[in-house]
């Protein structure tokens, strides 16, 4: 993990330094671009279950015969009814789908990437401020650096306020929101131990150094850099927002496979797919709460740009099916 965390953040460093100059920017540029390079796995796996969804629908009469002919039979039922697919090439599970199994471990990684890299840039800018100063043109070419619209440090989530300013919130377990827009306290040892073991403190005492650090932060707060709030909140709740419309439009787009009795699996998946379209806003929306703005910013653009793939792709696969029947009805004349 630590060596992917080093290539990107010395690609985001070279993209920032000789195309953006704002590592927020970077970001989203990096987002375009890896979305582009799954394009293709996305296009297959979308064909795949538009595919079997069509095939699906296709062969339902004849499984609603098979179902009511051997109605007193489900053993004889579910047999004839897979000999049926199988006769029709007619899988269990439509192509494409163990394409994204190449796609989603990286999208997980980049979680632990953004954290990595929030941590090494806290530490670059205290390395400025023990060099040149709080008041230094170097400190300020950071925060430029690191600033994004309305959120002054994208390594600091997007928030209006820390958990502490909301009694309900400050009793659950494991829920920690912050408004700051440097780390204070503890959160700065929490957010040093993610590269506790890498080279930024190669023959440094590590508890020294992270003393250190919140000494700096410190002088940043009492010279007027951690005044105000990180954020606004938007982030967070577009992120949630863009989850469920990506769900409610991707669904929309692709043809839902008919209730198939020789296939109980496919009426769980269905299920749990419409669990996660409620779920997973709800995750999201917290996950850009509690983390950096920086991993929020990713997500959304990627989120953004794979929703305009998926209707891209929507639309050539409808104009492909007008063709085939075009020449299937032109060829039965």
């Amino acid at each position: 993990m630590q060596a992917i965390t080093d290539v990107l953040l010395g690609f985001f460093t070279w993209i920032n330094e000789t195309i953006t100059g704002n590592f927020a920017l970077t970001i989203i540029l990096f987002a375009v671009l890896f979305r582009l390079v799954c394009l293709p796995l996305d296009f297959y796996s979308r064909k795949g279950q538009r595919d079997f969804a069509i095939k699906t629908r296709a062969l339902q009469p004849e499984i609603d015969a098979i179902t009511k002919a051997y109605q007193h039979d489900p053993q004889k039922q579910q047999q004839k009814i897979m000999e049926l697919r199988r006769k029709n090439g007619l899988g269990m599970m439509p192509k494409g789908c163990l394409s994204q199994l190449l796609v989603y471990p990286l999208l997980i990684a980049f979680f632990a990437v953004f954290r990595n890299m929030a941590a090494l840039q806290i530490k670059e800018l205290s390395d400025f401020v023990t060099q040149y100063g709080v008041n230094s043109p170097q400190v300020s070419q950071w925060f430029s650096d690191n600033r994004f619209l309305w959120i002054q440090n994208i390594w600091m989530p997007d928030n209006l306020f820390t958990t502490a300013d909301v009694p309900v919130i400050r009793v659950i377990p494991f829920v920690n929101f912050s408004s700051a827009i440097l780390p204070q306290g503890q959160s700065v040892e929490a957010m040093m131990s993610v590269i506790k073991n890498t080279s930024a403190f190669a023959g440094q005492d590590f508890s020294a150094a992270v003393a250190s650090i919140s000494a700096n932060m410190q002088l940043l707060a009492e010279a007027g850099h951690n005044n105000g709030h990180n954020g606004l909140m938007i982030l967070p709740l577009l992120s949630g927002a863009l989850q469920l419309l990506s769900m409610k439009i991707t669904t929309k787009l692709s043809p839902q496979p008919a209730a198939d009795p020789a296939n109980p699996q496919a009426a769980s998946s269905n299920k749990m797919t419409k669990i996660m379209n409620i779920v997973f806003p709800i995750l999201f929306v917290f996950i850009c709460f509690s983390s950096s703005s920086a991993l929020a910013i990713y997500w959304i653009t990627s989120s953004a740009v794979m929703l305009g793939f998926n209707v891209l792709i929507a639309k050539f696969l409808d104009y492909r099916d007008r063709k085939k029947e075009q020449k299937v009805g032109a060829a039965t004349k």
